[in-house]
């Protein structure tokens, strides 16, 4: 009887291999290693460099009118600010007494108060500006003046570095 129960077994224990054998499935995985995903950037950059060089301002004379594009060297559409750092060597006088107006060309949006506080808040933020060069850039308008009560003395001068900041365009959710 023993027998005859392990013979039994050992056919089961078979004929279960052999079954499990042709009911299964086969598998197989795969890896692709090292891809690489990686963030653009956004350059930034102002045709002419210097753009202003303007000369005999008097106080209460008319403001003087300079442009200058700035633009993204990719084709990141972008908005803009601009602020005014004052360089060595520059007239307090002056710096603290002239005046600029900044205007984007296109939108319209402007900035007017003293050259020490340029600051702007950001242009062209509704629709941005395309972006790709300097074709694809916007031409921004930077009035001086200085005002008929300043006290200036005479033949100063401020040089100044016209800093702009720009940030990838987003749609403005409403």
């Amino acid at each position: 009887m023993k027998k005859l129960l392990t013979v039994f077994i050992g056919s089961l224990l078979m004929l279960s291999t052999l079954a499990g054998g042709t009911l299964s499935y086969m598998t197989a995985e795969a890896e692709n290693l090292d891809n690489v995903i990686t963030t653009g950037y956004l350059c930034i950059a102002t045709d002419p460099e210097p753009f202003m060089n303007l000369a005999d301002l008097m106080p209460g004379g008319e403001a003087q009118e300079s442009n200058v594009t700035v633009y993204t060297c990719g084709p990141t559409k972008f908005f803009y600010k601009v602020k005014a750092i004052r360089q060595v060597g520059t007239s307090t006088k002056l710096w603290n007494a002239a005046m600029v107006e900044v205007k984007d060309s296109v939108t319209g949006e402007s900035w007017t108060g003293n050259l020490n506080s340029l600051d702007t808040g950001w242009f062209a933020r509704e629709n941005g500006v395309e972006g790709g060069g300097v074709d694809n850039g916007r031409n921004v308008i930077l009035k001086v003046w200085i005002p008929q009560e300043a006290d200036v003395d005479d033949e100063t001068t401020a040089t100044v570095k016209f800093r702009f900041d720009a940030e990838q365009w987003r749609p403005v959710s409403s």
